[in-house]
C-alpha cells in the first residue's frame, strides 16, 4: 500500500520499489554533475584554452592529451577545462553558474521525492537571471567583463545597446530582472522553506541526539553537584547562629541556577527539530517551594503533503476530463516560529494558583498546551477537593487574569485534572492551506472529507460528514459561520470529483453563497420549473427541500430493489448507476423560519431522519439560535453541532445543550459537539477569503461543462402550476394550500380567515377564498354572521380519507 501512495508523487509514475530507487540514483548522479559543473566553472584558468586548442574533443588517451592534462591549471582536468572555457568563453559567462545551482536543486527533489514542478520553475528562473547578468556585464567595459558575459551576453549587449541605447539597454535589463524576482518571490520563498525543512528533516535529529546526550551530562552534573552540598552540609559543624544558615531552599535555588542550562539545551533541541513528536515535553522547574511544576507538552506536528502531487486529472461518467483544484490557489501561509510565549504561561500559572490558594484549593500538577488561540491548563488537584469548587469560580479566575473567555472544563473527559482554557497573549491565524496541505487530508479514505479547523494540541481535526451524518452550525453574527461553510464546501471541493458530490444550496441572505454561482454546470443540482441553482427566496426554497425529500425517496426505492441497505453498498453493486452524495447548505434558517415556518421545518426534519442511509446530508447555520429557530425535534435530528461565539448562556444550552459558548473569542474560535462525544472540542477554525473561494470556483467554472448535470425530480406543489404566481391552483381548481389549511384548522379544531393569514403567510383575499374550499368540501362549516365557523372533521386520520376521496372523485370527473 505504501508504494502505491508514493507512486503518485512528483511527475513520473513509479510502480515499484525499482523506479524509487532509480530516481534516488538519478537525483544523485544530477547532484554531483552540477556540483562537478559549478567547481569546474570557479576553478577556470585562462590559460587553460590554448594548452588543449588542438586536441580534439573525444582525444582523452594520446600522449598528448595526458601532457595536456598535466600542465592545465584548473584541477578538473580536461574536462573541467573544456566545461569552463565553453561555458565562461562562449556562453554565458561566470553566471552559468546560477542554471548549475538550479539543477543541484532538481537533483535534491529527485532525491528526497518531491514534486518537480518548484525544480522546474527554479531552473526557469535562475537560466532567465543568467541571461539578464551576462547582458548587464556585456554593457560595462571593465577588463574582467568578458568572463562575466561571454558571447552571448556580448551580442545581447550590443544588440540592446544600438536598438535603445546604452542608458534604455540598462534601465531594461535592470527593470526585467527586478520584476522577475518581484513576482517569483513568493513562489521561491516557498520553494527554499521547503528544502530547509527536507535538511532540518535529514539532519535534525543527529543533532538533537547529540544535544540531548550532552544535556543528559549536564543533568547528571547538576545532579552530583547538589548531593556533593547536601553531603558538605551534613558534615559541616553547627555554626552559631550569628551566621547565616543555609537552608534547603537555598540549595533549591542553587539546582535551579545549576538546571538554566539544561533549560537552554532543551529549548535549543527543541527548536532545532521541526517535527516534534506528539506527546513530547519541557519540564519547567519551580522557583518558589510547594508550587507544582509546570510540564508544557508540545502540540502535535503534522506532517505535511502537497496535494498537487495526487492523480488532479479524473474521467468523469460523461468521458469529460475534469481537474480538482490547485492548491496554489490559496494564498500562501506567512511564516511562523511557532515559539511558546514561556513568560506569559508562567504568570498565568502564577495568578492561576494565587487565587486558587485563596480559596484553599490545593494543586498537585500542572500541564500545559498551547493551542493557536488558547493555551489549556490541565491541573491535577488534591484528593479532597471538590471539582464543584473550581467550576464555581469561573468568574472570579476571569478577573484574576484579565482575560476573556476564560472556560473551565471540570473535569476533562478520560483525565483526572481539570482544565481551564485561557486566550493566548499573540493569537495566531489558522490558514485553510496550512490544514489542507497535510498527509490526513490528502490520503483520507472518509466519504467526505471536511476540515473543521486545529485542535488546542494544534492537530488538523477533520471529520466525516456522511458519518455525522448532518451538521448545525450557529453563532452571533460575525463569529464565523459563513466562513466556517466555505471551509466546509473548500474541503469537499478539493477532496470529491462532480460524480461524487453534488451541492443544494439555499441562501436567503443572497450574497454568502453567490461565488458558487461558477459551480452550476459541474457540483449545483437544478430543479425542475426553476431556472436558479441557488435558491434564495422562501417559497423556491421550500420547493427545493420537497424535491430532495422527492429525491430521498427515489433513492429508497433504488436500494429496496437492489437489495442493499445504505448508497454505499449500491454503489459498490452498480458502479454505472451510482448515486453521488447530496449535502444540502442552508446559510441561514432563521429567516426561512419566519417567512415560511412548518413549511420549510417539515422536509427538513424528514431528510435529517431518513436520508442518512441514501446519502443525504444537511449543513443548516443560523446566527439566531433561539428555540422558535432550532426547535427540539430539529435539534434532536442533528447530533453534530458547531456553536460559535454566542451572547448568552441560554443561547449556547440552545446549540449544545450546555454552557461555554458564550465565552468564545469570535474569529472562528468554536465548540465541535460531535455525534459520537459526550463533551464538546474547542477547534480554531480556518480561515479562507472570498477571493480564494472566487478562485477555486472561477477555476472550476472555467472547465469543460457537464453534458449531463444532475436534475432533481419535480415536488407534488408544483403539481399542475407556477411557483411564482401568488395563487397557484391545482388543476381541480382548489388552492395548492387547501390541504395545508384543512391540516391546520383540524390540528387547532379552529378556523378562521386570520389564522389562515398567519400561519401560511396568505394575503385576506387568498386566505378567505381558501376558506371557502374547506367550506365546499364539508371540512369547516359554512359563514354564520359574526359566529366563528365549526370544524366538521373531528382529527387528522379522517381528515387523511376525506383529501383522498376528494382526489378520486376530481380524477373520475377528470
Amino acid at each position: 500500500m505504501a508504494l502505491k501512495k508514493q507512486s503518485k508523487k512528483g511527475w513520473w509514475p513509479l510502480s515499484g520499489g525499482n523506479e524509487k530507487r532509480n530516481r534516488e540514483i538519478a537525483g544523485i548522479v544530477l547532484m554531483f554533475a552540477s556540483l562537478f559543473f559549478i567547481a569546474a566553472l570557479l576553478s577556470f584558468h585562462a590559460g587553460d584554452e590554448s594548452l588543449f586548442a588542438s586536441l580534439s574533443w573525444n582525444d582523452i588517451s594520446s600522449p598528448e592529451a595526458k601532457e595536456t592534462a598535466r600542465k592545465i591549471g584548473n584541477p578538473f582536468g580536461l574536462l573541467g577545462a573544456r566545461l569552463s572555457a565553453f561555458f565562461i568563453r562562449s556562453f554565458f559567462g561566470y553566471p552559468a553558474i546560477l542554471p548549475g545551482i538550479a539543477l543541484l536543486f532538481w537533483g535534491w527533489s529527485l532525491f528526497r521525492h518531491k514534486s518537480l514542478k518548484p525544480a522546474l520553475l527554479f531552473f526557469l528562473y535562475m537560466l532567465f537571471m543568467a541571461v539578464d547578468l551576462a547582458a548587464m556585464a556585456g554593457l560595462t567595459s571593465m577588463p574582467f567583463s568578458d568572463y562575466l558575459a561571454g558571447t552571448i551576453g556580448r551580442m545581447l549587449a550590443a544588440m540592446l545597446s544600438t536598438l535603445i541605447g546604452l542608458t534604455g539597454a540598462w534601465v531594461s535589463l535592470v527593470a526585467v530582472a527586478a520584476i522577475t524576482t518581484f513576482y517569483m518571490s513568493r513562489s521561491l520563498s516557498a520553494l527554499f522553506a521547503e528544502t530547509r525543512y527536507s535538511f532540518n528533516e535529514i539532519f535534525g535529529r543527529p543533532v538533537g541526539v547529540l544535544k540531548g546526550w550532552f544535556a543528559q551530562n549536564v543533568a547528571k552534573k547538576a545532579d552530583r553537584q547538589l548531593r556533593k552540598n547536601e553531603e558538605k552540609q551534613q558534615k559541616k559543624p553547627r555554626k552559631p547562629l550569628s551566621e547565616p544558615v543555609k537552608t534547603a531552599e537555598d540549595s533549591l535555588e542553587e539546582a535551579v541556577v545549576l538546571s538554566d542550562d539544561r533549560m537552554t539545551i532543551f529549548q535549543e533541541e527543541r527548536d532545532a527539530e521541526p517535527p516534534v513528536q506528539p506527546g513530547s515535553s519541557l519540564i519547567v522547574q519551580s522557583v518558589k517551594v510547594g508550587e507544582p511544576e509546570m510540564i508544557i507538552t508540545a502540540g502535535v506536528h503534522e506532517k505535511e503533503a502537497n496535494l498537487d502531487e495526487r492523480r488532479l486529472k479524473v474521467k468523469t461518467k460523461d468521458r469529460d476530463p475534469y481537474r480538482f483544484p490547485s492548491i496554489d490557489l490559496l494564498e500562501r501561509v506567512p511564516d511562523d516560529d511557532n515559539r511558546i510565549d514561556e513568560h506569559h504561561l508562567t504568570e498565568s500559572k502564577r495568578k492561576l494558583l494565587e487565587k486558587l490558594n485563596i480559596y484553599k484549593i490545593d494543586v498537585v500538577r500542572i500541564s500545559t498546551t498551547v493551542g493557536p488561540r488558547v493555551t489549556l491548563f490541565e491541573m491535577e488537584l488534591a484528593p479532597d477537593v471538590k471539582v464543584s469548587r473550581v467550576k464555581s469560580l469561573e468568574n472570579d479566575l476571569a478577573m484574576a487574569l484579565a482575560a476573556r473567555g476564560i472556560r473551565i472544563i471540570a473535569p476533562i473527559p478520560g483525565k483526572n485534572a481539570v482544565g481551564v482554557e485561557i486566550p493566548n497573549s499573540k493569537p495566531k491565524t489558522v490558514w485553510l492551506r496550512s490544514v489542507l496541505q497535510v498527509e490526513k487530508f490528502k490520503n483520507s479514505t472518509m466519504k467526505l472529507p471536511i476540515v473543521l479547523g486545529k485542535t488546542i494540541a494544534n492537530e488538523v481535526f477533520i471529520a466525516d460528514l456522511a458519518s455525522m451524518p448532518h451538521l448545525l452550525i450557529a453563532g452571533a453574527t460575525g463569529a464565523g459561520k459563513s466562513v466556517c461553510i466555505n471551509v466546509i464546501i473548500s474541503s469537499l471541493l478539493y477532496a470529491c470529483s462532480p460524480d461524487k458530490v453534488k451541492f443544494v444550496m439555499i441562501d436567503p441572505k443572497r450574497v454568502e453563497l453567490f461565488h458558487y454561482q461558477h459551480l452550476r454546470n459541474h457540483f449545483l443540482v437544478k430543479f425542475p420549473g426553476i431556472d436558479e441553482q441557488i435558491i434564495t427566496e422562501s417559497q423556491k426554497a421550500v420547493y427545493a427541500l420537497r424535491c430532495v425529500v422527492k429525491e430521498m425517496e427515489f433513492r429508497y426505492e433504488s436500494l429496496e430493489k437492489a437489495g442493499v441497505r445504505n448508497i454505499g453498498d449500491y454503489n459498490q453493486r452498480q458502479p454505472e448507476e451510482a448515486l453521488p452524495y447530496l449535502v444540502v447548505v442552508i446559510d441561514e434558517l432563521a429567516d426561512l423560519m419566519i417567512t415560511a415556518g412548518r413549511e420549510v421545518e417539515e422536509p427538513i426534519i424528514r431528510i435529517a431522519q431518513l436520508a442518512r442511509a441514501v446519502g443525504i446530508h444537511l449543513i443548516v447555520a443560523t446566527q439566531r439560535p433561539s428555540v422558535d429557530v432550532i426547535t427540539g425535534i430539529i435539534k434532536a435530528n442533528f447530533p453534530s453541532r458547531i456553536a460559535f461565539q454566542v451572547a448568552s448562556k441560554v443561547d449556547s444550552r440552545t446549540i449544545l445543550d450546555g454552557s461555554g459558548a458564550e465565552q468564545l473569542l469570535g474569529n472562528g474560535d468554536m465548540l465541535y459537539q460531535p455525534s459520537d462525544q459526550p463533551k464538546s472540542m474547542r477547534i480554531q477554525a480556518p480561515y479562507v477569503s472570498s477571493h480564494e473561494v472566487e478562485q477555486i470556483t472561477r477555476f472550476i467554472g472555467n472547465q469543460d461543462a457537464l453534458k449531463n448535470i444532475y436534475m432533481l425530480p419535480a415536488a407534488e406543489m408544483q403539481k399542475g402550476g407556477s411557483m411564482a404566481s401568488g395563487g397557484v391552483q391545482d388543476r381541480d381548481g382548489r388552492d395548492a394550500m387547501f390541504e395545508e389549511a384543512a391540516r391546520l384548522v383540524v390540528m387547532h379544531q379552529q378556523a378562521s380567515v386570520s389564522l389562515l393569514q398567519r400561519r401560511l403567510r396568505l394575503g385576506f383575499s387568498r386566505a378567505a377564498r381558501v376558506m371557502d374550499q374547506l367550506a365546499y368540501s364539508r371540512i369547516v362549516s359554512d359563514a354564520d354572521g359574526s359566529k366563528p365557523r365549526d370544524v366538521l372533521v373531528a382529527n387528522e386520520d379522517s381528515l387523511e380519507l376525506l383529501l383522498r376521496n376528494l382526489d378520486q372523485e376530481d380524477g373520475k370527473m377528470a
